[in-house]
């Protein structure tokens, strides 16, 4: 019967039939997947450096920063202050700007006003080295905001490349779908020919069901890594988006000595090495509170006793001076705070130490990646080609009779392996190269090739 029913529509009728139910199939069961704004990647890089509360977070911490050097350097300028005393009664006081106490006397009131001036001369280094621990620690608030830039941008492009990824993953799936459901089509229309068994239609419907159901994960998975996308550039965004399509290509990466070299220059070292200058300024500074303080003091004003009966002089008066001051004993102030100096430098320089390695370990870890990944992707390449000849193979053997249905299902999976395998060596391939970037020298510029594959 198969014989007669081949000799009476011939193989081009056969196939053209497959293709109509395959088509009809395929528009009533596969949904188109819905997708949202498009989204370059420099786009979500922009967005992230302008909306990201890590990034807006260390501007914030670098202007705070600069307001602190300032108020450090407010110790080099005069400090003038202006002082109103008003007394009624016995009781008799001096303002702030002069030397004495109160004396017991006749009722009276008296109102005095005035300005005083008190201006630093010398203290052995002191405000000047705590100047200096202060710009060393405006410095180091700069490194810092280069430091989140970079590690926005790095974490922009991981999530961008993980969606591209899924992306191609969804895409594969789909095509699993549709190559399955047209399998389906033609073996179901052989079946009601009696050309093919009931089991053949019953494995095929299986295997289309394990297809629909991986699709549905992808789609899924998809999803998620656009929320992860949303929250690497600190946006409430959609739920989908339409990528930009890159093409993946290999770049050997620069020697392994030459990258753990340039990671020296990261701006988390450097931020640690102004924070350990910070600190050691510091520890200058206290220490050079136990030598003496110079300061010049100057003051000028008005007294006005209000009361006839009094013979006082009244009017205006001024008067200069210079003060020397010593500490002697401050409670063990100035012992703690030398203390705490000098555990904020070792902490300082401890953090160093240990950014520096973990560097270099993300380095030497993101460098293998690299190398990793880039051979995996050769083999690949060469996996797929062999797959897709395995199913064309099985295809020609099933539809002449040769081969099983068996043998189509496993050529299908393999194949659906091998393009799953090569999409995730690709964008995991590029996931390593800005993760090298980044960890070599802050540097997370993704060179990719911004064309259509």
């Amino acid at each position: 019967m198969r014989t007669a029913f081949i000799r009476r529509t011939g193989p081009l009728a056969v196939l053209l039939m497959f293709g109509m139910s395959a088509t009809a199939w395929s528009q009533s069961s596969t949904e188109p997947f819905e997708q949202g704004s498009f989204l370059a990647l420099q786009q979500a890089i922009e967005l992230a450096l302008k909306h990201h509360p890590v990034v807006q977070e260390a501007n914030a911490n670098l202007k705070a920063s600069e307001a602190r050097t300032q108020q450090t350097r407010s110790m080099y300028y005069p400090q003038i202050f202006a002082n109103a005393d008003t007394v009624a009664g016995a009781g008799r006081t001096n303002p702030r700007f002069l030397v004495g106490g109160a004396l017991l006397q006749e009722n009276q009131t008296i109102f005095t006003g005035g300005v005083v001036a008190n201006q630093r001369l010398y203290d052995f280094g002191f405000t000047s080295n705590l100047v200096d621990s202060a710009k060393l620690a405006e410095r180091a608030q700069g490194q810092d905001v280069n430091a989140r830039r970079a590690l926005v941008i790095v974490q922009v492009q991981r999530a961008y490349l993980i969606s591209l990824k899924r992306q191609r993953l969804v895409r594969i799936s789909e095509e699993r779908v549709r190559e399955r459901g047209i399998i389906t089509g033609q073996i179901e229309i052989l079946h009601r020919q009696q050309l093919k068994s009931k089991l053949d239609l019953d494995l095929m419907r299986v295997e289309l069901v394990n297809a629909e159901s991986s699709l549905i994960r992808s789609r899924n998975d998809l999803k998620s890594s656009f929320a992860d996308l949303n929250r690497a550039m600190g946006v409430a965004g959609r739920e989908d988006y339409v990528l930009e399509d890159l093409a993946v290509t290999v770049t050997p990466p620069k020697p392994l000595e030459s990258l753990v070299s340039d990671s020296l220059s990261h701006p988390e070292i450097q931020r640690l090495k102004e924070q350990t200058a910070s600190a050691e300024a510091k520890l200058v500074a206290t220490k050079r509170q136990y030598l003496p303080t110079i300061n010049a003091i100057g003051s000028g004003g008005a007294f006005e006793p209000f009361d006839p009966r009094q013979n006082q002089q009244t009017g205006g008066w001024w008067m200069a001076g210079a003060l020397i001051s010593m500490p002697l004993f401050t409670g063990f102030l100035i012992e703690n705070q030398v203390v705490e100096a000098t555990a904020q430098k070792e902490a300082a320089a401890a953090a160093s130490m240990n950014i520096e390695q973990a560097l270099t370990q993300q380095v030497t870890n993101s460098y293998l990646d690299t190398m990793t990944f880039s051979q995996q992707i050769k083999l690949g390449e060469e996996l797929v080609k062999t797959a897709q000849e395995a199913q064309q193979l099985s295809k020609q053997r099933y539809k002449l009779g040769l081969g099983s249905i068996v043998e189509v299902t496993q050529a299908e999976v393999a194949l659906t392996a091998a393009q799953t395998r090569l999409a995730e060596s690709q964008y995991d391939y590029k996931i390593a190269e800005v993760t090298l970037a980044y960890a070599s020298g802050g540097s997370a510029q993704l060179q990719i090739d911004p064309t259509v594959r």
